[in-house]
């Protein structure tokens, strides 16, 4: 790999941009056998190789099946009688994790979060907890405003944000900047008690329609009776996985209990 193209698609991964890096295994030419070129779900292309904008064309109508179900894959195209045949290798967007409020559930929130594979990244306006003694292995750690913070960044349906923030304005503050975004997080999470909750709301309800919070989770977590820390940052992290698989969330003995009553007769387990 040519290491402009290298250049590129590290560039693309440190953004956090889906790309596909296209590689040619096939072709009349045997001197474009390995050659590479790199795509971006938008349509852009860049390649050092030998390549007219006819072929350039053609591999993106070829791939874009690819990039649509966002899978690596073979793909191959006639031109000129030739047969081309590529390989398409997709390097996904990390799930975004912004935890927004570097107190006590933060931590063991942020730890879980890079177990799991998210891009994480905590906020807060304070720099005697926003730094990096106190979470050395997250992505980022961001000592800025919360409004500030909100205002800019990018959002998507690969963003999951929680709000532990240490009082109810930082809240309103937060949401205010999210809910007015033409971009939407999939997720937001906010933690809090139902006085909390219900004065958040009560502010929120002048400037917002009530789908402006559909995205919206509050008490955050699933039901399991967390009280430390720790339970919390899995009651929390067990609600993104079933927003995020799009599960119930139930047990999974249920259905088995359902069909101990039916007597595990035959065909009662399809």
């Amino acid at each position: 790999m040519k290491q402009s193209l290298f250049n590129k698609l590290s560039q693309s991964l440190e953004k956090r941009e889906e790309i596909f890096l296209i590689t040619f295994s096939e072709h009349s030419e045997q001197g474009l056998i390995g050659e590479k070129a790199l795509i971006w779900p938008n349509g852009d292309f860049y390649t050092e190789a030998p390549l007219s904008p006819t072929i350039q064309s053609k591999i993106l109508q070829s791939c874009e099946r690819l990039i649509k179900r966002k899978r690596s894959g073979t793909f191959s195209f006639h031109w000129n009688e030739t047969n081309i045949e590529c390989f398409a290798e997709y390097f996904p967007v990390p799930l975004h994790l912004i935890v927004a409020g570097a107190g006590h559930v933060c931590e063991p929130v942020a730890q879980m979060g890079k177990m799991l594979g998210f891009f994480v990244t905590v906020i807060d306006d304070r720099a005697e907890f926003a730094n990096r003694d106190r979470f050395p292995d997250v992505d980022e750690v961001i000592c800025q405003s919360y409004m500030q913070y909100f205002k800019d960044i990018y959002l998507s349906d690969q963003t999951y944000i929680l709000l532990l923030t240490r009082g109810h304005k930082y809240d309103v503050l937060s949401l205010q900047e999210l809910l007015k975004r033409k971009e939407k997080a999939v997720y937001i999470g906010m933690i809090g008690s139902r006085r909390r909750i219900s004065g958040v709301f009560e502010e929120l309800k002048k400037d917002f329609s009530m789908e402006s919070f559909d995205h919206l989770y509050t008490p955050v977590g699933l039901d399991i009776g967390a009280e430390t820390p720790s339970e919390i940052a899995v009651s929390i992290m067990a609600e993104i996985l079933k927003i995020k698989n799009q599960k119930s969330g139930l047990s999974l003995s249920t259905r088995i209990r359902d069909y101990a009553k039916m007597g595990f007769h035959e065909g009662a387990t399809n």
